[in-house]
């Protein structure tokens, strides 16, 4: 009733509910979503805080069947003003809602809340058909983009200049301009980001081998994850290429 309250009033929410949708519910599954959603909003209180102030005591408020909604409220103290609470729960929702979108660390984001949003969209699976997060109504659906998102940030920690080869495939216009090329052996692919104005030359090649060039974000164990593209070289098709008679003619030979 108080945080109904609250809403009606217009003031800031104190409260954050995950919405699990699905034809059954693990308990265990359950209790991870519960976990890893008081994680991110203890690590994000710890930076916001800045040690500053106590530690917000967040609880359970609520849990509904059906779709199950787990609603995590924060418990105003003497040292820990309402204030404080809607400033961790604003900037967890719209942190999940940046990393849904983008490979960006959101601001007072660890790598151990990243990865706690991670393992909360990774529920997503046979026994569960979608999960949501939000404060009130407004609510951010969690996909694979967040996982794949979290990986780019703190899965690939090394930065280097260099190339990548590989079949152009799967242009995304979605949301920030991406391509992902596929190695030939491997079958891995790597997110390529490029700048809009390229988006024909990229088009141009789908389908085709290509080289692109840029900053490259790697795994410790050297995969490739991601590339900024500066530049991208098309290579010709085999029915491009010059015969051997062509090639004996480019060097002056004789049949």
């Amino acid at each position: 009733m108080e945080q109904q309250k609250l809403v009606q009033s217009g003031e800031r929410p104190t409260s954050l509910t995950v919405d699990i949708d699905g034809s059954l519910l693990p308990f265990d599954k359950f209790r991870k979503a519960q976990e890893e959603l008081a994680n991110i909003l203890h690590e994000v209180d710890q930076n916001l805080g800045e040690k500053k102030r106590p530690s917000v005591n967040w609880v359970v408020s609520s849990v509904t069947s059906g779709s199950v909604h787990l609603t995590i409220q924060g418990m105003p103290t003497e040292r820990v003003a309402m204030a404080a609470i809607a400033e961790v729960v604003t900037t967890v929702e719209k942190g999940i809602a940046t990393l849904e979108e983008h490979p960006q660390r959101p601001p007072f984001f660890s790598d151990r809340a990243l990865e706690s949003a991670k393992c909360l969209a990774s529920l997503i699976g046979k026994d569960i058909s979608t999960i949501r997060v939000g404060a009130n109504s407004k609510r951010v659906n969690l996909t694979q983009h967040l996982v794949a998102n979290v990986d780019e940030l703190i899965g690939a920690r090394y930065k280097s200049f260099g190339s990548v080869e590989g079949v152009l495939n799967a242009i995304d216009l979605s949301q920030k301009p991406l391509f992902r090329i596929y190695d030939l052996l491997t079958g891995k692919g790597v997110k390529c980001h490029f700048m809009p104005g390229l988006i024909d030359e990229i088009k141009d090649a789908l389908g085709k081998r290509v080289s692109v060039y840029g900053l490259i974000r790697s795994r410790e164990d050297g995969q490739k994850v991601s590339v900024e593209v500066e530049d991208m070289e098309v290579f010709p098709n085999e029915t491009e290429l010059p015969s051997i008679k062509d090639i004996i003619g480019i060097l002056g030979g004789k049949d």
